[in-house]
């Protein structure tokens, strides 16, 4: 049940004051039998785009594009030409589109459409990392263990960081 994942209709906040260049869809469905069916590759429209679910796009410069995706199905609260605020909140997490679970992928790219496009590095400002995952989980695993308890080691003692990127299974928090 996609309600029993943690992140399941959490808010997708902007992570930059911008414009909306894409914002397609709100209609594309949460995958109901994950993680029993593997989840479509395209939607019902049969579109590439449609696969990214319900997402946003916002321009925060020459060829740098920031893409929230997956999103649920009439969580999304922009439409394309928005200007949008940093913290602003720009729908929920979802399970849309190609999605073995809920989950919010986000990314920076070269190009609005994603495809084709190239994914930048990009840094956080600040956050707090405060431990780690210590087993490589994926999607496949994962998904059917939907309860919200990781393998977890604390950070000792836990530590901020600022313009960085965390590493693989770092868990972190977003401070002010």
């Amino acid at each position: 049940m996609l309600t029993s994942y943690l992140g399941y209709g959490q808010p997708v906040i902007a992570a930059a004051d911008r414009k909306v260049v894409n914002a397609p869809f709100n209609d594309v469905r949460d995958n109901p039998n994950v993680p029993k069916d593997p989840p479509m590759p395209f939607g019902p429209r049969g579109t590439l785009d449609e696969a990214l679910g319900n997402h946003v796009v916002q321009q925060i410069g020459p060829g740098v594009f920031l893409a929230y995706m997956h999103m649920m199905p009439g969580s999304v609260l922009v439409k394309e030409g928005q200007l949008v605020r940093q913290g602003q909140m720009l729908g929920q997490i979802g399970s849309s589109g190609n999605s073995n679970t809920p989950h919010l992928h986000f990314q920076v790219y070269t190009t609005p459409t994603i495809l084709p496009g190239d994914s930048r590095p990009y840094v956080f400002k600040r956050f707090d990392l405060v431990g780690q995952v210590t087993e490589r989980l994926w999607d496949e695993n994962f998904q059917f263990q939907p309860t919200g308890v990781l393998p977890f080691a604390p950070a000792q003692p836990p530590s901020q960081h600022q313009l960085e990127l965390p590493l693989d299974r770092n868990v972190i928090i977003f401070s002010e």
